[in-house]
């Protein structure tokens, strides 16, 4: 009894000292942005921020294993892990957003639709909005030829925030990262639906990439994020309808989250296997209808046009000089080949339907990953939907193994793959290289993609190792 007791104790002490850790992990955390903040022009002190962004990374890896090792959080430690997140981002929306253009897209063309113009129709250098140019905000617009590529849930957002508050780019970064603080909440009830510790929130909300991308840059996808945890803590539920909405909302908002469809449907499912994709294809028709009325394929807008860029590429990268070489246009070959992997993913999936709602989950990386790895395009916030599912997936630690309880974490199946994934959510910053000397940099590209590419082959191969007596046997 004795014995019993004094064990409890011994783990009650530890539970509190590993969250003592993770709330001190999380003050310390702070520094890196309070010193980006100081830096002021993130893009003309490109190589001092990467520098923090590194020192942020190494922190957060650090509160990242305290995290694995933390069995269940109370309320009020949870409380501090927001507000700490929360702080985060205040430090870093301080500054006005230099490692991107893209928020002043959004400011401009929510003033377009308000002095009663389409950003389908018009592009920013338009004779017709001469009048709303100016050196604030239209002066910092990128692609100023090109009409808009974002969907129309995308557009009813800039509309609405410009008109409650006019030109204000402070008030845009900070509705994105209430955005990633919405999918933050949403992903603590998945946690435990899933019977994980809610302190793997730690993952997703203190991740340098989620601060820097929502806070700073005020990337759309701060608002697609609480409409992607929120289908995946649906699917979870087999709330088909639900899953159906937010996926089809979170698609008309950036359109990419359609790749999921198959990942989360339940084919297998009498009911399931209509009302879902219904909801979905209802949601996003509902969502274009009244731009394809008055627009066309106008909608598209730069869309079909941005296929053919290229930027930070991995895989893609390789393969252009051998399609090249064999007399093959890259561009629509690797268009093909993407389709292609894609729609293979997309069939398996349907044809071996996920037994429950944590395996469709899971199986979203299959299709983000596949997305990611072929692509000829990856900004840094493309990587910000894989950030909850590395939270959700990373594998536990044991409270006090140290590196021997990390050794066996790693042993465990898809352990390498998931934390490839994670590392890469990390040194995907290191694409902000660029602004250096205004190309991607090579050594940065291999420095983000060689770790992914080498663990997620080493879950390859001991997954072929584990299966090789079947294998031969069969055989």
């Amino acid at each position: 009894m004795a014995d019993s007791l004094g064990k409890q104790a011994g783990t009650s002490s530890s539970a509190s000292r590993q969250q003592r850790l993770l709330l001190a992990g999380g003050l310390v955390l702070l520094l890196p942005y309070l010193a980006a903040w100081r830096l002021g022009d993130l893009r003309e002190s490109t190589p001092q921020f990467l520098a923090l962004y590194l020192v942020a990374f190494a922190i957060y890896a650090a509160t990242t294993v305290t995290a694995l090792r933390i069995g269940a959080l109370s309320q009020r430690w949870l409380g501090a892990v927001f507000l700490l997140a929360a702080a985060m981002m205040a430090v870093t929306l301080l500054n006005r957003p230099t490692l991107s253009d893209d928020m002043y897209r959004y400011v401009w063309e929510g003033r377009v639709q308000a002095n009663g113009f389409s950003p389908y129709l018009y592009p920013p250098n338009a004779p017709e909005l001469s009048r709303l140019q100016d050196g604030v905000v239209w002066a910092h617009v990128n692609r100023k030829s090109d009409v808009t590529i974002y969907p129309p849930i995308a557009q009813t957002v800039f509309a609405l925030l410009w008109r409650i508050v006019p030109d204000s780019v402070r008030w845009f970064q900070a509705i994105m990262a209430l955005g990633a603080l919405l999918a933050g909440g949403l992903l603590v009830g998945l946690l435990r639906d899933l019977g994980r510790s809610p302190a793997r929130v730690v993952i997703y909300l203190w991740a340098p990439l989620l601060i820097f991308e929502t806070a700073h840059s005020a990337h759309l996808d701060g608002l697609v994020l609480p409409l992607l945890v929120g289908a995946w803590w649906a699917r979870a539920r087999s709330r088909d309808v639900l899953v159906g909405v937010l996926l089809g909302l979170a698609t008309a908002a950036k359109l990419y989250p359609a790749i999921l469809l198959p990942a989360l449907w339940r084919p297998d499912d009498r009911r399931g296997r209509w009302t879902m994709p219904l909801a979905f294809l209802v949601t996003l028709a509902a969502s274009y209808l009244p731009y394809v009325a008055s627009h066309g394929s106008e909608v598209l807008g730069f869309l079909p046009k941005y296929f053919g860029e290229r930027f930070n590429m991995g895989l893609a990268g390789v393969l252009i000089p051998v399609f090249k070489e064999v007399g093959v246009e890259p561009n629509r070959a690797l268009l093909a080949l993407t389709v292609t992997t894609l729609a293979g993913i997309a069939l398996w999936m349907v044809t071996h339907p996920a037994p429950n709602g944590e395996t469709a989950v899971r199986r979203s990386i299959w299709l983000i990953g596949a997305f990611t790895l072929l692509t000829q395009n990856l900004f840094s916030w493309y990587m910000l939907w894989v950030l909850p599912l590395v939270a959700i997936f990373l594998p536990s630690l044991p409270a006090n193994g140290g590196l021997a309880g990390i050794r066996a974490a790693l042993r465990q199946p898809g352990s390498l793959a998931w934390t490839g994934w994670w590392l890469f959510c990390g040194l995907v910053g290191l694409s902000y290289s660029f602004f250096i000397v205004w190309r991607p940099a090579l050594w940065a590209v291999w420095a983000q993609y060689l770790p992914l590419y080498l663990l997620l082959l080493a879950e390859v191969a001991r997954w072929f190792l584990a299966r090789r007596p079947a294998l031969v046997q069969a055989s």
